[in-house]
């Protein structure tokens, strides 16, 4: 046994300790929540703001809180205990849960999944700097599972992985999904000379945009310009052998002795929809500096099927365009390079990578030749950012960040996803403004990340049956209201 003032040593040192503990450590077990669905996605986190849920019969919603907390759910009457409540949805559909405690906490919303829906893995691994990505997982990776496109949807997913907002297109699948302003979404369709249509977010169409010429090519639903106006890209197939003097020779590298191929054209219109400048391949790039790409004509030039069963090489492959003060800057797949085109003139001022040209950059260091770049895009210090596959060249694909200046590109930045080995097409590279990449290789892979610069995830979006996404925009903090993407899907499927 202890004598007393052994004893009241202990005690007041058992004191003094409690009192340098903070209040937590000492205070009465805390409250607890806990509620459940049978395919509530994420599971349920007071500190997550979004859910999915899967709705062909009602959805049970149980609950259990302890006493000091209530929960409201879809409107009904808060209560503690253990409860559960049966909620009846239609895709789209949501309902809310209110939890009341002695913190003031916002509202959650549960959103009920269309049954054809894409339900993607998510590894998240650290805060992701994005608060939004803007994604259409609805094609498949070349040599998966049949077929080869997927569901048509364009989806809004915030930094747990939740789809917020999202459309099933009624005509095709969409491309390169993006955010115009702040209130509006636009996309391209996988489909023959569709135009790109910008939607409200009650799925409304606000304006459809197409070239004044040729086919609309969907790679680019449209470019971004300073002044608000839209960049599109057609395609306009030559009239070979009709007129011989637009045949091409592609016999040097397997192809036809008159081939007819197809030229791109870039469109600037302005926030009404007028027209105010154009300009063409033809004229200004040789279809020989598409050489690399031209003996893989089966897989990848073509020859397409135009209107009325006429046939074009697709030679150029420009696939996204952005304006640069008295420029554009394009990057052509076939030509594996980026060209800026002065507007006053048309002149092509500098091409980065692709077979050499008087107006070809050096590039400090050389990091090898680029392979099928696409997703060309200025940053707002004047840096520029490309997403190069590399396809056919052995190796997996990269972003590059680069200031030109007097001839020369500097790289700056080089970015890699080690878990991708090979990126034959499509695919994006977005730099954050704190430095994070948000990426997609295309068909290189089946997932949408963010990587720090180092190239270590962040957050990964693991798309089912081989599915990917063309293309991913990604949006920083403040450009897009959370409570307006859910008023969007409220008003598409309202109760």
């Amino acid at each position: 046994m202890f004598s007393a003032p052994r004893l009241r040593a202990l005690l007041f040192g058992a004191a003094f300790l409690t009192a340098l503990l903070p209040a937590a450590a000492v205070a009465a077990p805390s409250a607890r929540l806990a509620i459940n669905a049978a395919t509530l996605t994420p599971a349920y986190s007071l500190a997550v703001s979004d859910y999915t849920v899967r709705c062909g019969q009602p959805v049970a919603v149980s609950v259990n809180a302890s006493p000091g907390i209530k929960v409201a759910l879809d409107g009904a009457d808060a209560r503690s205990g253990s409860f559960t409540r049966t909620i009846s949805l239609t895709p789209g559909q949501a309902f809310r849960i209110k939890v009341v405690s002695s913190r003031r906490r916002p509202a959650q919303t549960v959103r009920c999944l269309p049954a054809d829906f894409p339900l993607w893995q998510v590894e998240k691994r650290g805060d992701p700097q994005a608060q939004w990505y803007m994604i259409s997982p609805d094609m498949r990776i070349l040599g998966g599972p049949l077929p080869w496109i997927g569901e048509p949807y364009a989806a809004v997913v915030n930094g747990d992985g939740v789809p917020v907002w999202w459309f099933r297109d009624p005509v095709a699948g969409p491309m390169d999904v993006k955010l115009v302003g702040s209130n509006q979404i636009a996309w391209a369709l996988f489909a023959y000379d569709e135009p790109s249509r910008v939607r409200n977010l009650d799925g409304t169409v606000a304006r459809e945009l197409h070239p004044t010429v040729g086919v609309f090519d969907f790679h680019e639903a449209m470019g971004s310009a300073a002044d608000g106006g839209a960049l599109l890209v057609g395609g306009v197939p030559r009239n070979c052998p009709v007129v011989q003097s637009e045949c091409v020779d592609l016999s040097p590298w397997g192809g036809p002795a008159e081939a007819n191929i197809l030229d791109n054209v870039i469109q600037k219109f302005d926030r009404n929809g007028r027209l105010v400048w154009s300009w063409s391949t033809r004229g200004h790039i040789a279809p020989e500096e598409a050489i690399r790409w031209i003996p893989h004509r089966s897989g990848a030039i073509g020859p397409r099927v135009m209107a009325g069963g006429q046939l074009a090489y697709d030679i150029f492959h420009v696939n996204s365009v952005v304006e640069q003060g008295n420029g554009v800057i394009f990057t052509a797949r076939h030509l594996d390079a980026a060209y800026r085109v002065r507007k006053s003139t048309g002149r092509i001022d500098w091409k980065l990578g692709g077979t050499p040209r008087a107006e070809s950059l050096a590039i400090r260091p050389d990091p090898g030749p680029l392979g099928g770049p696409h997703d060309f895009r200025i940053l707002s210090d004047g840096t520029m950012t490309i997403h190069d596959n590399g396809s056919f060249l052995g190796r997996s694909s990269r972003a590059l960040r680069f200031s030109v200046k007097a001839g020369t590109a500097k790289i700056i930045e080089t970015v890699r996803d080690s878990r991708v080995k090979a990126s034959l097409c499509c695919g994006s590279a977005r730099r954050m403004p704190g430095g994070n990449w948000v990426m997609t290789s295309g068909g290189g892979s089946n997932w949408v990340t963010e990587l720090t610069s180092k190239g270590r995830p962040v957050l990964t979006l693991t798309m089912p049956q081989e599915l990917f996404t063309y293309r991913a925009d990604a949006i920083e903090p403040g450009r897009l209201s959370a409570a307006a993407l859910r008023a969007g899907m409220d008003a598409q499927a309202p109760r």
